[in-house]
């Protein structure tokens, strides 16, 4: 039984959470714009988290004298739970992003939620809102796990009390966009010893100004550049990057200033298993302008949990233009083979599908 397909107002509701009659067709949905009714909720005394338990969602209220609104300390996960073409339901790599998660907390000094808890409170929250999940292939449910410091207490200090939290979200299928990038010159994201590694809320809010910036001269989002000279690539707005030069794939590496994604993972594991030069390397902008010139530059995307690929046609900055190839084959087979892998299309990759219901 799902949510989709009914009248709207249609009275589908037969007590269970989570569950609406309201919902546009998964094509319509969009991302982050249709909220389930409950999250999952555990709070943590200072020594150990509780059981999780589940509570409508406005029932949450967050403290506006608690460090994590005045002092930013809290972090988040995004993660995808999917309906296999069996008609099981799965989640994507939950545990790559448990890890995830504890080294972001560790990062701003919050308590971690183990695997086991984080695995558990994921199902939960899927399990309550099964029929807001879009049938295969035509999106999905997103998860957002977030701890969030919870003590009402104006001095920064280690908070004594916490949340953690799990709110999903019905989605579509993200279409492969295709995006012009600005090059940011001033504005930096994130440096090294500071928190790019880490995703917190702060990490987003230091991009807004450049994607502001970007969007001022006509172009869709930004690329951020390296804090000290402003000529290597760092992530394509919030999102990692990926560009081919001649047969080799190449994503900056992780050095501590962009975020270690779990899409951008996957992709490298699978580009080489399907024998590609994939390569985790500095990308300056004279070499994709030197490799424009040679003829060898072919395209280039961004990755990431909500948008899963997106390709880039150009980077452009005040003295220049790079335009990516847009037939490059390799970006379009990456995509149909990742979306495979993620919704069970695929018996690939089975060890990322961590099968929850029928």
């Amino acid at each position: 039984m799902s949510a989709y397909g009914t009248e709207p107002g249609a009275p589908t509701n037969d007590g269970n959470p989570g569950e609406t009659s309201e919902l546009p067709q998964p094509e319509d949905l969009g991302f982050g714009r249709y909220l389930g009714a409950h999250l999952v909720l555990a709070e943590h005394d200072g020594a150990r988290w509780s059981a999780p338990g589940l509570l409508p969602r406005q029932a949450l209220c967050v403290p506006v004298a608690s460090a994590g609104v005045q002092y930013g300390l809290s972090v988040f996960e995004g993660l995808k739970a999917y309906r296999g073409a069996d008609g099981g339901v799965h989640l994507f790599r939950p545990q790559a992003h448990a890890h995830r998660f504890a080294a972001s907390a560790a990062r701003l000094g919050l308590p971690a939620v183990d695997e086991a808890l984080f695995v558990e409170s994921c199902a939960m929250a899927v399990d309550a809102h099964r029929k807001l999940l879009p049938p295969y292939g035509r999106g999905s449910l997103y998860l957002r796990p977030t701890i969030h410091a919870d003590e009402e207490f104006l001095g920064l200090r280690r908070a004594q009390r916490h949340r953690y939290s799990v709110v999903v979200s019905a989605c579509s299928d993200p279409a492969m966009k295709r995006l012009r990038l600005w090059a940011e010159p001033h504005l930096i994201r994130a440096a090294v010893g500071g928190l790019g590694a880490a995703k917190t809320g702060a990490n987003y809010a230091a991009g807004l100004a450049g994607l502001m910036h970007a969007q001022a001269k006509a172009y869709d989002d930004v690329v951020w550049l390296d804090a000290a000279t402003h000529t290597r690539l760092g992530e394509a707005g919030s999102m990692n990057l990926f560009v081919r030069i001649g047969s080799r794939l190449l994503t900056p590496p992780l050095d501590g200033c962009i975020l270690a994604g779990i899409t951008r993972d996957s992709l490298l594991q699978m580009a080489r298993r399907a024998r590609l030069d994939a390569v985790e390397c500095e990308i300056s902008l004279d070499d994709l302008a030197i490799a424009q010139q040679r003829g060898e530059l072919g395209g280039a995307f961004g990755c990431g949990t909500a948008a899963r690929i997106v390709a880039i046609d150009e980077i452009g900055d005040s003295t220049r233009c790079i335009r990516f190839s847009a037939q490059d084959a390799c970006v379009s087979r990456l995509c149909a083979a990742l979306k495979d892998v993620q919704e069970g299309g695929t018996s690939d990759w089975p060890q990322w599908r961590y099968g929850l219901f029928g």
